[in-house]
């Protein structure tokens, strides 16, 4: 009897051993399960946001083109890193696309394209939803921005991570992955008109070298602008030169307060219609279009220097305190008139200046240089100083731009309008309708919609 009962007990305490056993196997899964798991989201998380931050920092520097393709995508790996340090360098990485809105049908909007951005040939000839990919209004393609020529308004930044798992061996599980995650920015015109809260004065050239037909390509790019935008948002104020009456049937007439501690009383001539929008004096757009509408050639000299001064003033005495402000001048030729004196013919030091201390203000200024092409990029009358012997299209890229830096002068060139600068320049056709619409769209883009993130379709 003895035997039997020490057998039993040896059969159970057999049992207990298989029975700890498995509890020790369903504790490890647990533990796998819990632990493991809540470690590989958290993983997701950090990782989610390493990309967020890598496509933001490189979305700010967008358009990425030939010129600065590297350097974007340096500041995209650079923010990954530093929101996730110890990430395996083969981890992440950069990617770029061309996003353009949908036309009526459907379609990838070609006429976006090269001003919103260039995806190169292949693409551009192949608008359809084989090769873009649509949805959401708007259509994307890869775009490669190391081709010259290339202009692309997207950077995507992917990543993954593996977590070797420290539990889960216990159950055959050895790691786990995030799969990979995908954050993507865009800047400018992405596929829709722009949100961002802006200030911004257009200043438009109505001197006599814009001849009726140009004056006319302006006004539809001008009216253009004002479509893109919407008060309820951004804030739009319209500058001439030269300057505007100050009575008469024209809607040119001063509204608003004529500031005279830092800019004399003529403030309206330069500056008819103050900025408008939701809050504003002038609630609509409405005296910007009538203005539109009614301003003529005029037969004065072209001064930049005066319409530059007196946006600024308008901007920083009667614009929203902490709004993003800035200035788009249009203008056919360079600076040969000024308000006062000007010693040495040093029109475009005058211009030079006035830019300079509106970019010091904190405005961005964007210049649109119009038929400064071949011989009609005309030089400097500056007859010493600092401009003497440069050209037009030298003192406009200079002007343009913000306090940390000036863009680059490449010529009236299809390219200059695809470098990501504040620059941008057109050729005249003579004679004919020449498209400014899409250029002052792209600009006023650029300054009201900063670097944001996107679903891609």
């Amino acid at each position: 009897m003895n035997g039997r009962k020490q057998t039993g007990r040896r059969g159970e305490h057999g049992q207990i051993m298989v029975l700890f056993a498995l509890m020790v196997v369903l504790f490890m899964g647990l533990a796998a399960i819990v632990i493991d798991a809540g470690m590989l989201r958290r993983d997701s998380g950090m990782l989610a946001g390493a990309v967020d931050a890598g496509a933001l920092a490189g979305g700010e520097q967008l358009p990425a083109t030939s010129v600065n393709a590297s350097a974007v995508t340096a500041s995209a790996v650079t923010y990954v890193n530093d929101n996730y340090p110890g990430l395996n360098a083969t981890s992440s990485w950069v990617s770029y696309r061309c996003l353009v809105g949908l036309t009526a049908g459907g379609l990838p909007d070609g006429t976006q394209i090269p001003d919103v951005c260039n995806p190169g040939s292949a693409a551009s000839g192949s608008l359809d939803c084989t090769t873009w990919r649509c949805g959401g209004g708007v259509a994307a393609v890869a775009c490669d921005p190391t081709v010259s020529g290339n202009s692309c308004n997207v950077v995507a930044v992917a990543g993954t991570k593996t977590q070797p798992y420290g539990f889960g061996p216990a159950i055959g599980i050895n790691s786990g992955s995030t799969g990979t995650i995908l954050s993507a920015a865009c800047k400018g015109a992405c596929g829709g008109p722009p949100t961002g809260p802006v200030d911004v004065m257009l200043v438009m050239d109505r001197t006599g070298s814009m001849s009726g037909v140009d004056t006319g390509n302006a006004t539809t790019a001008a009216n253009a602008l004002v479509a893109f935008y919407h008060p309820a948002n951004q804030w739009l104020g319209f500058g001439l030169l030269g300057p505007s009456k100050t009575s008469g049937s024209c809607v040119s007439a001063p509204d608003g307060t004529i500031g005279t501690a830092n800019y004399p009383t003529d403030l309206r001539r330069w500056v008819p219609v103050g900025l408008s929008g939701a809050g504003a004096p002038n609630p609509t757009y409405a005296q910007i279009t009538a203005a539109i509408a009614c301003y003529t050639n005029s037969g004065t000299g072209t001064d930049l220097a005066d319409p530059i001064a007196a946006a600024a003033y308008e901007l920083t005495h009667n614009g929203r305190t902490g709004v993003h402000k800035g200035i788009i001048l249009e203008t056919d030729g360079q600076p040969n008139a000024a308000v006062g004196s000007v010693s040495n013919s040093q029109y475009c030091l005058a211009a030079s200046n006035a830019a300079t201390a509106a970019k010091a203000a904190g405005i961005e200024v964007f210049t649109i240089g119009f038929g400064l092409n071949g011989s009609n990029d005309a030089t400097c009358p500056d007859t010493a100083g600092a401009w003497s012997g440069k050209t037009a299209t030298n003192l406009l890229a200079s002007m343009s731009g913000t306090a940390a830096g000036a863009s680059v002068d490449n010529g009236c060139v299809p390219a200059e309008n695809a470098d990501g600068d504040h620059f941008f320049c057109l050729p005249k056709t003579a004679g004919a309708t020449t498209d400014l619409s899409s250029i002052f769209k792209v600009v006023a883009a650029q300054l009201a919609a900063g670097a944001h993130l996107l679903s891609l379709p």
